[in-house]
């Protein structure tokens, strides 16, 4: 399905449409809706689920130069509004999760529940990461007459990984949402949380300890053997989590 937000095309899919309960599914970065299907599938039947591309993936359009975790949020909050969801329920995973964080944080009452998965919300990056992205935009231009695989091969020696595979306006959003840390915030987060991490996660440090300790709401429920995609990886594992959590809504 299409629609337009901000002036933005913006796509997303819906599972379960005649089911009065929503909730609103955010991906995290470089994903997209469809990725998140089959997991929804498994998900329990009484609730909609809408599952929105973010601006600059899958099938929704860029936003304006330099969008960062403001502008996302917004956007968020537009989408919403327009498609008249009432008490939704947020899943947010990974940069998904930072976003839906803020939005709580801004819009109080706006969410009825947060489930973060494995969350991007305490960015714990320093400078080593911020070195290597600034010698990849020295070595970049050097090299770019190189074939294709060895310019990988040596912009992987040098560059984060989620900042190899972007293209311009993604890594203008990456280094916007790198320096957006909601750590001082997190206690104005005032609805019921659910976080969940997997045991064996790489991608994102473990810090759910720290978020339940500042997240008033907050549990915490670990999914053992699980990386940071646990979707892809170990969908059961991770519907029986979430099926637990939403049968007491």
């Amino acid at each position: 399905m299409q629609t337009v937000i901000n002036g933005v095309l913006t796509n997303y899919e819906v599972v379960n449409p005649k089911a009065e309960k929503d909730i609103l599914l955010l991906h995290g970065w470089a994903s997209n809706a469809a990725y998140w299907l089959p997991e929804m599938k498994l998900l329990d039947s009484s609730f909609c689920y809408y599952l929105l591309d973010l601006p600059g993936f899958g099938g929704t359009q860029n936003m304006g130069a330099h969008s960062g975790v403001p502008e996302y949020r917004e956007f968020v909050k537009n989408f919403i509004d327009k498609l008249k969801l009432k008490e939704v329920i947020i899943i947010g995973h990974s940069f998904g999760g930072q976003i839906a964080a803020d939005l709580a944080i801004k819009y109080p009452h706006l969410p009825r529940l947060l489930i973060f998965i494995s969350p991007a919300i305490v960015r714990v990056r320093g400078p080593k990461i911020w070195l290597k992205i600034g010698v990849t935009k020295v070595v970049k231009p050097i090299i770019r007459f190189f074939p294709t695989h060895v310019m990988n091969f040596i912009l992987g020696l040098y560059a984060p990984k989620d900042y190899i595979k972007a293209n311009d306006y993604q890594k203008t959003v990456l280094h916007q949402i790198l320096k957006y840390n909601l750590g001082v915030n997190l206690h104005s987060i005032k609805v019921p949380t659910e976080i969940v991490w997997g045991s064996e996660d790489k991608v994102i440090p473990y810090v759910g300890k720290y978020l339940i300790e500042s997240i008033p709401q907050a549990r915490l429920h670990v999914v053992y053997g699980t990386g940071h995609l646990p979707h892809l990886t170990h969908p059961a594992k991770l519907a029986a989590v979430l099926n637990q959590i939403l049968l007491k809504q």
